[in-house]
């Protein structure tokens, strides 16, 4: 049993290694180093037709990697510059030696578009990087163009009941080596066409981070405040996607509409048969989505 799980988790690293450069490949990426106070950061990116138009800048949610948006970069559009990368402590970016809250990621979000010469961009967050996006927004208003938030985390996260659990007692979102298929089936319930060797391979190497997730859930969940997720959601009036899978078992759907009730020019898009990462389980609708609110918002 022991040889056929290396077995299963050395076919599944190739296969990933195998999937990202091809991917990577047909989306045109490119891979570069920002350095930054909070370490060495890992980012991905590529030039759009139009440069008039605000880049679409990817954060990806707790424990994740910018490899979470490939699937998405390659069903989207041309015409808009992309960019993707690791979050301080995540990923192949470095683990800073103090805490890590939200406000932290958005400075390191703040700091790959200054160094890439991004101006103004639409900021793109999943889960933990949907609260990265509002922080930004939030502190930054002339530099976020639009919000699209997926499967996001709300203002309420560093107080939400489920939060504190998890930092006292057993967390769903760093699980043990034995509870791989179980946070699988929590984490991805919709269909996804990633191969299931594959994806135990990354929530084995999740696993086995455990102690660097802790520190990092602990430091996000912690830093309220200034540091955390804005509560003031009212004044962040830019056009926001809101979208939501409908079988997310992480973030719930009363969350997803507090966000669109309480940010002045927010739309909401319930996505049927997904779970909490529409852009793995279904990269190309929620492409179409984000691509007709992009249309619907130009010219910004």
């Amino acid at each position: 049993m022991k040889a056929a799980r290396r077995l299963e988790l050395t076919w599944g690293r190739l296969q990933l290694l195998a999937m990202q450069r091809s991917v990577t490949l047909v989306a045109s990426l490119r891979g570069t180093v920002v350095q930054s106070p909070l370490g060495d950061l890992e980012v991905l990116s590529r030039v759009g037709r139009d440069p008039s138009l605000p880049p679409l800048v990817c954060v990806h949610g707790f424990g994740g990697d910018k490899e979470t948006w490939l699937l998405l970069a390659a069903s989207l559009g041309r015409e808009r510059g992309l960019i993707m990368f690791d979050l301080p402590g995540h990923g192949r970016s470095q683990l800073p030696n103090h805490a890590v809250t939200i406000r932290r990621h958005a400075d390191a979000t703040l700091r790959v578009m200054d160094h890439l010469g991004v101006r103004r961009a639409i900021l793109c967050g999943n889960s933990m990087g949907g609260g990265v996006a509002l922080r930004l927004a939030a502190d930054h208003p002339a530099r976020v163009a639009a919000l699209v938030l997926i499967a996001s985390v709300g203002s309420d996260v560093h107080h939400h009941a489920a939060v504190a659990a998890w930092r006292e007692g057993p967390n769903p979102l760093i699980p043990a080596e034995h509870e791989i298929d179980e946070f699988l089936a929590t984490a991805l319930r919709g269909t996804t066409k990633i191969p299931r060797a594959v994806l135990r391979y990354v929530a084995t190497t999740r696993a086995r981070s455990a102690a660097k997730l802790h520190r990092l859930f602990e430091d996000f969940a912690s830093g309220h405040g200034a540091e955390g997720v804005p509560q003031e959601l009212e004044r962040l009036d830019m056009p926001t996607l809101v979208l939501h899978g409908e079988l997310d078992a992480i973030v719930d759907r009363a969350t997803a509409e507090q966000l669109t009730a309480r940010l002045p020019r927010a739309e909401l898009h319930h996505l049927a048969h997904v779970g909490h990462a529409p852009q793995l389980e279904a990269p190309r609708r929620t492409a179409r989505l984000l691509g007709a609110f992009l249309r619907r918002t130009a010219p910004i």
